[in-house]
């Protein structure tokens, strides 16, 4: 017996796999209900609407303390807990109800980037090749021993997003084939190496925010790293300027200042960067739709010598 834990769009592949197997949850557990959209209607997570399409019971929690939830997790005797981008940390209690573990799916090549951000953060440091993880949990954030690992290369020109979406289907396979070998095989876990351990937090909205001292490939990075949330952005003239993205020229040292527009002309749009400098091809002005660069040039006039900056005041 399966129980899933789960709440975000990552975990919908591994759900929707599970439920066509000898592993189909009993129960799906996910965070509450929350306001979202310009009505701020509460909007349920896209696990429980998963779910929900699979005739599968499901119980929201915004904590372990919440009622009985303990005690009723321990009524239904699971043999695995499977979690994916649930969202709470798991107590020791919890962690040793189900009889053949607690097995999570973790977006990176562990021990490389533990934490909430995983994928932005392969993306961020522009590495050739990310993976997912089967981990059997333990206490201490995403540091339980590794039962499987799946490579897979990143794309030149991806962003968070769409290395997001890879990955979540990678992992579903192999949350199911873990459970199997587990099952059938015997499988054991393997404990991390103490060496190569790295965290990616949890993003927050400034993060978001260029630093134009840096290299052109490290902004490039950042812009797709950011994409889709928080976003990567600067200010020109006061407002907030949202890159969607780009792309870097070059690696040359010029005399300019970092964020200076070199080149604002049909669609080119050329930024100076700490080192090199870099061409936007998708921008969006605050209040505005996001554009390709030579429509939004169109229609806002900007010439060479002025500066994006990191924050409204110049």
């Amino acid at each position: 017996m399966v129980v899933f834990f789960g709440s975000p769009d990552f975990a919908v592949p591994a759900l929707r796999r599970l439920t066509s197997t000898d592993y189909r949850p009993e129960l799906v557990v996910t965070q509450p209900d929350r306001p979202a959209g310009r009505g701020r209607n509460p909007t349920p997570t896209a696990v429980k609407k998963a779910a929900i399409e699979n005739d599968i019971p499901v119980r929201t929690i915004k904590s372990f303390k919440d009622e009985d939830i303990v005690e009723f997790l321990q009524t239904l005797n699971p043999d695995f807990f499977a979690v994916a981008a649930f969202g709470l940390i798991f107590p020791q209690r919890v962690l040793d109800i189900p009889g053949k573990g607690c097995i999570n799916l973790h977006a990176s090549l562990l021990p490389a980037y533990r934490g909430a951000s995983p994928v932005n953060a392969a993306i961020l440091n522009g590495d050739p090749f990310s993976g997912v993880s089967t981990m059997e949990m333990e206490k201490e954030l995403d540091a339980g021993p590794v039962y499987m690992q799946r490579i897979l290369p990143v794309n030149p020109d991806e962003t968070a997003g769409s290395l997001f979406a890879r990955l979540a289907e990678s992992g579903a396979d192999l949350l199911v084939e873990t459970l199997h070998s587990i099952d059938h095989e015997g499988l054991a876990p393997v404990p991390q190496p103490e060496e190569g351990v790295s965290y990616a937090p949890m993003l927050k909205k400034s993060d978001g925010l260029i630093d134009w001292n840096r290299s052109a490939p490290e902004i490039y990075n950042h812009i797709r790293g950011m994409n889709p949330w928080p976003g990567s952005y600067s200010y020109l003239r006061g407002r907030m300027v949202k890159i969607h993205s780009g792309f870097p020229l070059d690696l040359i040292k010029r005399e300019c200042r970092p964020g200076e527009v070199l080149e604002a002309s049909g669609d080119r749009l050329e930024v100076c960067c700490g080192t090199g400098a870099i061409r936007i091809e998708e921008i969006q002005l605050e209040g505005k739709k996001a554009m390709e660069t030579g429509q939004f040039l169109c229609g806002f006039d900007m010439n060479p010598g002025e500066i994006f900056t990191g924050s409204r005041k110049g």
